[in-house]
């Protein structure tokens, strides 16, 4: 060590309040019992955390013959055709994948594990009915049921504008905290999807996570590093499955595409006011701007901006430290 750093010194001070990790997480060291509420939470997350090689895939489920956030219909017919494709352009890449390390690295390599998690409505589970058929192991997560969306439902932009001109202009002024009656903000996600990341950090096998939008708006946000204001204006259409390579300092994104399906099952779905559906196949580049400007989506080779991780630039606010710092 002292050959590498000539002025390394480490760190014995007793009276002071500190976390050390050595090694990626081989060895934690917390001193002082005195922490709060926060630095609790820090510890609590640094120990789920690792560094070691998976792959995480976002998509989203099939349509349902009823759409209503109250109903929990089944699959439409277009929706079991969705699955289906969906299941076997993810097993094609996951091979296509295998191949290209094998020529590259000239030996065998065997494919992670992969775990596939739903939502417990009965359309993201019947999403994934073919890859429960091909032997993979399906969890269901309560907590990743989509965003709430209250009294609001069915409604046009044009009635909610009429019966509620105060909580639309509150949730122009800021839609990823503002709830309207009786349904959830996307800050109440983010919340109610910790364990959820908590677990999707401490994961070691590859993972596939079926769900709403909003909840892959979410998630999204949170791998790559988004601000928070921006979370409600990413888009995932449904022809594409969103890969994630999480790394030790920033997380790669690309775009499987999943081919012939319907044109209309294709656009993104509107979360909130003033947020228009994408054509069909637009892809707009990830690089944060105004929300109000319009849908955004993941891009192929997106990478999480080194810069965001740190809370001090004003950028990427991590949304567990978030939740701790608004005493959620």
């Amino acid at each position: 060590m002292k050959a590498k750093i000539p002025h390394f010194e480490t760190m014995e001070e007793r009276d002071l309040n500190y976390i050390k990790m050595i090694d990626a997480g081989d060895k934690l060291v917390v001193n002082n019992c005195s922490f709060g509420y926060i630095s609790r939470r820090i510890v609590f997350y640094l120990l789920n955390l690792h560094i070691k090689k998976r792959h995480a895939y976002f998509v989203r489920a099939g349509t349902a013959s009823e759409t209503s956030y109250k109903s929990d219909g089944s699959l439409s017919e277009k929706g079991v055709d969705y699955a289906k494709k969906m299941t076997e352009t993810l097993l094609k890449h996951r091979e296509s994948e295998r191949q290209a390390q094998i020529a590259l690295d000239g030996v065998a390599h065997e494919l992670k594990p992969l775990t596939v998690w739903t939502s417990t409505r009965r359309r993201t589970v019947e999403t994934a009915r073919f890859l429960h058929a091909a032997g993979f192991r399906i969890r269901q997560r309560s907590q990743m049921s989509q965003l709430n969306p209250g009294v609001c439902e069915k409604m046009s932009e044009r009635r909610i504008r009429e019966k509620f001109p105060e909580e639309v202009a509150k949730h122009e002024a800021d839609p990823y905290h503002h709830r309207y009656p009786r349904a959830e903000s996307y800050h109440d996600l983010a919340v109610r999807l910790e364990p959820i990341i908590l677990e999707l950090e401490r994961e070691q096998n590859d993972l596939l996570i079926i769900a709403h939008e909003s909840v892959l708006r979410v998630l999204y946000g949170y791998l790559m590093a988004c601000n928070a204001p921006d979370i409600p204006t990413l888009s995932f259409p449904r022809n594409e499955i969103i890969e994630i390579v999480p790394a030790s300092y920033d997380n790669k994104a690309k775009r499987i595409n999943i081919g012939d399906l319907p044109p209309e099952m294709i656009p993104s779905s509107p979360e909130g006011i003033k947020i228009p559906v994408p054509p069909s196949g637009a892809m707009t580049p990830v690089t944060i701007g105004d929300p109000r400007s319009g849908a955004q989506s993941p891009v192929e080779g997106a990478r999480t901006p080194l810069q965001s991780r740190s809370p001090e630039l004003g950028q990427g606010t991590h949304l567990l430290v978030e939740r701790a710092l608004r005493g959620a």
